[in-house]
């Protein structure tokens, strides 16, 4: 199945779960005028109870969902999904106090309707967390947890408020589609934070070694323990990365895999040292063990059949993504001609000979920007004017993909054969600058490469390391 086809798929599923129990709970209980106060109380419920399980269940890691929509789309919706729930969350409870003002002191109503408001608080505190988590210079592991509480508490008091009013439960089609909502989250919850952490042998690995690239950044290269358990991994996804088996106090961050996809005895993590974590990366030693979750995300080239070739604009170790598909591309034999743009740091280029070997074996021109913005111009000069029949695929920090999708906007390239990825996650970014092709967007080819996580309950946030979204190819 295309990516296109899955994820129009996975889409589907979303939507069809999030008008299903509304339209049961219409289909069984029906309306009329006088009732609409009441049925807005009703369904402002459903829908944001909905809504934070979806939440919930997209940023929780599953596979199928990050390799079809990608973590970029995972982690937009995610934020988008929260917004919506908070909103709805405050119209039920203006909607249910509007009908019945007795309710406007929690503390002379029911138990039931005192887990609601608990329920509204631990929306409030959740939102809170993730704006405070955007603020620059926030740190990432206090505030993570603090979202992942609130979501937490939020779902829980949410659950409880449902079953201790009980009128949803009353009918029994909705109860079954309530306990199905209820295991469904109870699942995915199990899954990513307990048997993947503390049981799975899948992702289990020892350091080989640890080649340094450069000043501030080095090659981890690692080998599966269990060799049948091995990531089987397509070029350009990425896998988050732990040093401890346990649940709580663990930092976990997210990093692209660096090696060909045709090796499966080995797996490479290229990493700049921007911090603790990432210095102490460097620094293991071999025989040590570490922990991986993926393969994660969607940044993966298409067939080769369908296209002539890949144009690949990185900025920074960006490039680590492009180094998996050139690497994987060479073993594989490819022999289309394919083109590399590199905006990095002048002082610090990556990969320097090994591209060069690769350009030998591989169809690969190389174009390093010495500092210059990737703009229409500067992509004319390696672009042939079938441009229609190329990927091209665009990772870097938000203001180098912004310069580069308004250059191959201005350029005549079709959307659908873009796909980019951004760290230092700030929002959603458009595959293509609407409104106009004269459009020129700046965007710094030095800027510090920061990888944003994608992690569950929570949105991206801004993080010290560089890996492939998300969100986030993001995704």
């Amino acid at each position: 199945m295309s990516k296109r086809a899955r994820r129009a798929l996975w889409s589907a599923v979303a939507i069809l779960v999030l008008v299903g129990p509304p339209a049961v709970f219409l289909g069984r209980q029906g309306w009329e005028a006088g009732e609409l106060l009441e049925l807005a109380v009703v369904l402002s419920g459903i829908v944001a109870a909905v809504a934070m399980v979806l939440a919930t269940v997209g940023a929780s890691r599953i596979r199928a969902l990050t390799t079809a929509l990608g973590i970029d789309r995972i982690m937009s919706g995610h934020r988008w999904l929260g917004v919506a729930a908070l909103v709805l969350v405050l119209g039920h409870m203006v909607a249910a106090i509007v009908e019945s003002p007795r309710l406007l002191n929690p503390f002379a109503a029911s138990l039931g309707v005192q887990f609601g408001y608990a329920a509204a608080v631990g929306m409030v505190l959740l939102s809170g967390a993730a704006a405070w988590g955007r603020r620059r210079g926030a740190r990432y592991e206090w505030w993570a947890r603090a979202h992942i509480l609130g979501a937490a508490l939020a779902l829980a008091l949410a659950g409880m408020h449902v079953f201790w009013l009980g009128d949803l439960l009353e009918d029994p089609v909705m109860r079954v589609v309530c306990s199905a909502l209820a295991l469904l989250l109870l699942a995915v919850l199990a899954r990513r934070w307990v048997w993947q952490p503390l049981f799975s042998q899948r992702g289990a690995y020892v350091v080989y070694g640890v080649r340094h690239e450069g000043a501030d950044v080095a090659t981890l290269a690692l080998t599966p323990v269990f060799r049948r358990r091995a990531l089987r991994f397509a070029p350009g996804q990425f896998v988050w990365l732990r040093l401890h088996r346990r649940v709580v106090g663990v930092q976990e961050h997210p990093f692209t895999i660096a090696s060909s996809a045709e090796l499966t005895d080995r797996l490479e993590l290229t990493v700049r040292a921007t911090g603790d974590f990432t210095r102490a990366l460097a620094r293991l030693g071999p025989g040590q063990k570490v922990w991986l979750d993926g393969p994660h995300g969607s940044f993966t080239p298409d067939a080769p059949e369908r296209v002539d070739g890949l144009v690949l604009i990185a900025g920074g170790v960006g490039i680590t993504p492009m180094m998996s598909m050139l690497r994987t591309l060479a073993e594989r034999g490819d022999r289309r001609l394919h083109r590399l743009v590199l905006a990095e740091r002048p002082d610090q280029p990556l990969f320097g000979p090994e591209l060069e070997v690769l350009g030998r074996r591989l169809g690969l021109d190389v174009l390093r920007t010495a500092g210059r913005r990737v703009d229409a111009d500067l992509l004319a000069q390696i672009l042939p004017r079938a441009r229609g029949r190329l990927e091209y695929y665009v990772c870097g920090p938000p203001g180098l993909l912004t310069g580069s999708l308004a250059a191959l906007d201005q350029l005549g390239v079709p959307p659908g054969r873009i796909h980019s990825e951004q760290f230092g996650w700030t929002g959603p970014l458009p595959t293509q600058v609407p409104a106009a092709r004269s459009t020129r967007s700046t965007n710094d080819a030095t800027s510090p490469a920061d990888r944003v996580p994608t992690h569950p309950s929570i949105p991206i946030p801004r993080v010290e390391e560089r890996s492939r979204s998300a969100a986030a190819r993001g995704g």
